[in-house]
């Protein structure tokens, strides 16, 4: 964890959630969990699509919603990955689920992982 607060004008948790998770929610990357590589497909396409979208800040920092179903409860979380790679499959490792959600130091960008039925789904968004 990095000590920096949230700023104010920081998109709200449940618009994040929303973001991901509402009725008209087209997945940038959808992966079918039924390959055999269906992991590894998810942790590259995560760091493709945060790379270009530019989640990243200096040092690989970034915000994160606490992944785990009391998230909402701990808010953003400011984060430096030193590991910088496979962010979904040690997320699943930890929880034994690969949801999350990522958002740019800006606010302005989000770039999550869901499970939907049988696929797994990369989502971006874009705040205004």
């Amino acid at each position: 964890m990095v000590d920096r607060q949230v700023p104010d004008d920081f998109p709200g948790i449940m618009t994040a959630i929303y973001a991901v998770n509402g009725i008209e929610v087209e997945p940038t990357v959808t992966i079918s969990d039924s390959l055999p590589d269906a992991s590894a497909r998810v942790d590259r396409a995560w760091e493709e699509q945060a790379a270009a979208h530019q989640l990243f800040g200096s040092d690989n920092t970034f915000y994160i919603l606490a992944p785990d179903t009391r998230g909402h409860e701990v808010g953003w979380i400011h984060v430096r990955d030193s590991i910088g790679s496979e962010l979904p499959s040690r997320i699943r490792t930890g929880t034994g689920n690969a949801e999350f959600l990522t958002v740019s130091e800006d606010g302005r960008v989000m770039c999550a992982v869901s499970t939907e039925e049988s696929d797994t789904w990369i989502v971006v968004h874009r705040f205004p």
